[in-house]
């Protein structure tokens, strides 16, 4: 378990993850107030995505989103399966944002699936200010999240339909 927290934190400082380490300055999810984000289930166009990406300083999700734009609509349904709210606190932020990650994501990007739900498991334990609850959550989207499964909650679920699109990064042609 060691080795895992220790290849997280070594991918999230060397990779350029778009989140925080312990120690570290807190993801803006969890530094300053919030913005209001959409609702559950409501569609987000793609002006207000690039708002929440500059917001919460998701600039690399911005580019690749810019760059090419998933074919499904953006709608978040917060922590899937999923409580939203623990204890009096608020978790949608750092699901819609995880949604947000996954919604984007290209068949194939097993790292960035990785950091993403990491990412997610790092905001909850800052948010709870426990790491128990923040496990759990990154236990279970690493195995309900597999792109395998082909849920409508599944890494890649933007770039699903017909055929999923791979990404350009692997050297893979657009399919529709």
């Amino acid at each position: 378990m060691r080795r895992l927290f220790f290849l997280l934190f070594v991918m999230m400082v060397f990779a350029g993850s778009e989140s925080m380490v312990s120690g570290a300055e807190p993801p803006a999810s969890v530094k300053r107030p919030a913005m209001l984000l959409p609702a559950l289930g409501e569609e987000v166009p793609l002006p207000k995505i690039k708002e929440i990406c500059e917001f919460y300083g998701l600039h690399e999700l911005w580019q690749k989103i810019e760059r090419d734009p998933p074919v499904l609509p953006f709608k978040s349904d917060g922590c899937t399966g999923w409580f939203n709210d623990w204890k009096g606190v608020s978790l949608y932020p750092a699901g819609f944002l995880h949604d947000l990650k996954y919604w984007a994501g290209y068949p194939g990007e097993d790292v960035e699936r990785l950091v993403a739900d990491a990412e997610l498991m790092i905001d909850v334990a800052r948010l709870l200010n426990s790491t128990a609850m923040a496990e759990t959550m990154f236990h279970g989207v690493r195995v309900g999240g597999n792109e395998r499964l082909n849920a409508s909650f599944s890494w890649g679920f933007g770039r699903a339909g017909p055929t999923k699109v791979e990404s350009p990064a692997l050297g893979v042609e657009r399919k529709n």
